[in-house]
Order: C-alpha cells, then sequence, then structure tokens
C-alpha cells in the first residue's frame, strides 16, 4: 500500500514539471482601486488570484497547508480541513485540530458539497486534486501551495499572511524558521566532519530530487542526496539498478510504506553499504521529513539525528526521535 506521500504523487501530480511550479519565485502583490481594495496574489503554479478582502473564513487542504494556517494564529478562521490532515498531522499541529470541522477526503476530488456548505471565502490546497475548479462556479478563490524549495515555503507562509491579513505574523514565522534552521545547521558543520551519501525513500522508491526542498533539507542536514545525479525534478522514482549504482552509505525510509527487510532485499540491494553496514534508517516522524511547512524545522532535526546521531540537538527541536 502507498503510503500518503508517495500515493499523492504518483496519483495526483505533486511531482510536476518545474515549469508548473515556477510560481515559488513569483511576488505578492496588493493591486489599488479606487473604490476596492483587493490582494492580488500568484500562486505555486502561476495562477492569479484575487481577494476581494483578507480571508476569514478558510478551508484547508493538506497537512502542510493546515499546519501554516495554524502557526498564523487562524484556527478560528479554518472552517474546514480535509481527511489527509487530521490523519497525518503531526505533533504540536495534531492537537490543534480538535474542534475543527472534517469536510472529509481531497483524493481523487474534493467534495464540493462539504466544502460550499462551508461559506469559505478562501481555500488552501495543492496540486493534482480533481475538482478544485468548480468551486470557482461558487465565487470561491483557491490558492494552490506547492513550494519547491525552503525559500518556497517561507514564500508560501507569506502567500497565507497576505491572504489573510496576518502578515506581521507570517514574517515572524518566517524569521523564526531561518533561525533554527540556520541553528541546526551550524550544529552539522560544527560538530560533523564526513558527509554521507544518502538515498531518501518516500515509498515505491520515490525520492527526493534536485528540485525539492526535501534536497535542501538533505544538504542541510550533512548528507549528499543520491538522487542527484539521477534526475532533474522533484520527486523522481529511481531504480534499483540507479540506487545499487549509487552505493550509498545511509537509506532513510518511511517506514508506513516499507521495512528495512524489504529494501535490503530489493535485487542488487545486497551489495549496498548501508544494507551491509546496517544504515537502513527508518524515520520516526515521517510528517516533519515531508510536509512543506514550519514542520521543516523539526524535519531537519529529525534527518540530523539519523546522519548524525551524536550530535545534540536543541530539546525543544528534538521532539519523539
Amino acid at each position: 500500500m502507498l503510503n500518503r506521500f508517495a500515493r499523492a504523487l504518483k496519483l495526483f501530480g505533486l511531482g510536476l514539471s518545474l515549469s508548473l511550479l515556477a510560481g515559488c519565485g513569483q511576488t505578492v502583490t496588493h493591486a489599488k482601486a479606487a473604490k476596492i481594495h483587493t490582494i492580488t496574489i500568484t500562486d505555486d503554479t502561476g495562477r492569479t488570484v484575487i481577494l476581494t478582502h483578507k480571508a476569514t473564513r478558510i478551508v484547508t487542504i493538506a497537512p502542510s497547508n493546515t499546519e501554516i494556517a495554524l502557526d498564523l494564529g487562524l484556527k478560528n478562521e479554518i472552517v474546514g480541513t480535509d481527511t489527509m490532515t487530521f490523519e497525518y498531522a503531526p505533533p504540536p499541529w495534531e492537537s490543534e485540530l480538535k474542534g475543527l470541522h472534517n469536510i472529509g477526503s481531497s483524493f481523487p476530488s474534493i467534495n464540493i458539497k462539504q466544502i460550499v456548505a462551508t461559506k469559505p471565502n478562501l481555500v488552501l490546497a495543492i496540486p493534482g486534486i480533481k475538482g478544485l475548479s468548480a468551486l470557482q462556479h461558487f465565487h470561491i478563490p483557491v490558492i494552490i501551495l506547492s513550494p519547491q524549495n525552503i525559500n518556497g515555503v517561507y514564500h508560501d507562509i507569506q502567500i497565507v499572511g497576505i491572504a489573510t491579513g496576518r502578515t506581521q505574523q507570517a514574517k515572524t514565522l518566517i524569521s523564526q524558521l531561518k533561525t533554527e534552521l540556520t541553528t541546526l545547521q551550524h550544529l552539522v558543520r560544527k560538530n560533523t566532519h564526513h558527509t554521507p551519501t544518502v538515498f531518501l525513500d518516500l515509498g515505491q522508491l520515490y525520492s527526493a530530487g534536485p528540485n525539492s526542498y526535501l534536497n535542501n533539507l538533505i544538504t542541510m542536514a550533512g548528507g549528499k542526496n543520491i538522487a542527484d545525479q539521477f534526475a532533474h525534478t522533484a520527486y523522481p522514482v529511481l531504480t534499483p539498478k540507479q540506487i545499487v549504482k549509487a552505493n550509498p552509505e545511509d537509506i532513510i525510509y518511511d517506514p508506513t510504506d516499507a521495512t528495512a527487510h524489504v529494501i535490503a532485499t530489493l535485487p542488487g540491494f545486497s551489495h549496498v553499504r548501508a544494507v551491509k553496514d546496517n544504515h537502513i534508517l527508518a524515520m520516526p516522524e515521517p510528517s516533519y521529513i515531508d510536509e512543506p511547512s514550519p514542520a521543516i524545522a523539526m524535519g531537519l532535526a529529525e534527518l540530523i539525528h539519523l546522519l548524525h546521531p551524536h550530535v545534540i540537538l536543541p530539546h525543544d527541536l528534538l521532539k519523539d526521535f
């Protein structure tokens, strides 16, 4: 059974082409109007979204979008979120979901009736979900977020902040994340002298390509991503032959999708250093790593813990691993 991340990648197009995701570099502007002050936003797919006023009733689709909204202090403005969020949001966001309305599954398509019933004036979504275009008939604006790198995560926090009138909160959150990531990077550089090669298995041999925020995190954690040499897309599928050729020192995998034994018995893997040295490492909390949200700080801490267990990490970022 595919895990959440691999299922989304395989079926719903999160591994989109670079051109589609180019919106991560787009600017966010406030349009000037003589009579109505509107907010004009370019989302991560390059779409222009115009809000007639700041959003006060929000539906969030996907844990990453819900986590951003919650960290901006928008719990009271969230009128609905999807089943995936309730299933996969990790601590501390998990506890904040209490009391939120479940609009049902977003895959393979949204429940339009459920969303419309909440009377939202903004939907935060991710690419590849069917039915989003139908919301335009109800004059419900949709912003699609799909950050391609760490700066893209910051950009998306900024987008949500502007759309909801929480620009100062967004600025503070981005500053906090930058400080946490910088602190963690400094610890790695100060306490490690080796850069292990890494294969990150997100499920079914999907991995993080050079054009992904996960590739950023691997590098920041003091590792070298083997997918760099085989792919140019954000989330490629590697073959066992490619992985054996790259001979990674560490294999990090999502335990909701596979086991160390399954990975070790893939064709040719008995010759891979990570297998021979018993360095097939399960993610303690996959959602910290694979959510492009404020969880990236804990995701980086988790990767450092796996690749460099001797590095002493800040207590507030250690959580349960």
